[in-house]
């Protein structure tokens, strides 16, 4: 009987006195990594017994987690499986976007998606404006500290010149 320390032809693959080893469930039947029964002596994190990639327990009977390079469904947006933060795919598995603080290096100018800067706030008047590209003279948004004025145009004779400071006289 299974627990008794000898293999017998009662369907037992293995008998290690009913101790979960290595080389044997505490059922006397050899670990197997979709069977449903947890054996940590054979490494198993895990052991759901379906197929399912994509939930909380790996094929391989690991543990879901961010950085496995499979995306674990409900939980994370994606999982690129690599230690790059500025990518289409950050560290915390979420899918990248303008104003997560995060400036994106895959991409280039032009590219959509691309990144010029991300500070990560709110603030259209600092450094950063809100779509991610670097707050300039003209581009109508006073930057604090930087600009007087910033009138959006190129008209050199309203009360806003061109190089965003105020019109006076002389």
């Amino acid at each position: 009987y299974c627990g008794d320390g000898h293999i017998m032809e009662s369907g037992e693959e293995c008998d290690e006195m009913g101790i979960e080893t290595s080389e044997c469930d505490a059922d006397c039947t050899a670990p197997i990594c979709g069977d449903g029964y947890v054996n940590v002596a054979a490494g198993e994190e895990c052991d759901d017994g379906n197929e399912i990639e994509t939930d909380a327990c790996l094929n391989a009977c690991r543990t879901a987690r961010c950085g496995d390079g499979l995306t674990w469904a409900g939980v994370e947006n994606c999982d690129d499986g690599n230690q790059i933060n500025q990518d289409a795919c950050t560290n915390g598995c979420q899918l990248a976007r303008c104003g997560d603080g995060l400036r994106r290096s895959d991409l280039e100018p032009g590219d959509q998606g691309y990144e010029a800067c991300d500070d990560g706030n709110r603030d259209d008047a600092d450094g950063c404006r809100n779509d991610c590209s670097v707050a300039s003279c003209g581009d109508g948004i006073v930057q604090r500290g930087i600009e007087a004025c910033d009138d959006g145009n190129q008209v050199q004779t309203d009360g806003c010149l061109n190089n965003c400071r105020v019109a006076r006289c002389g």
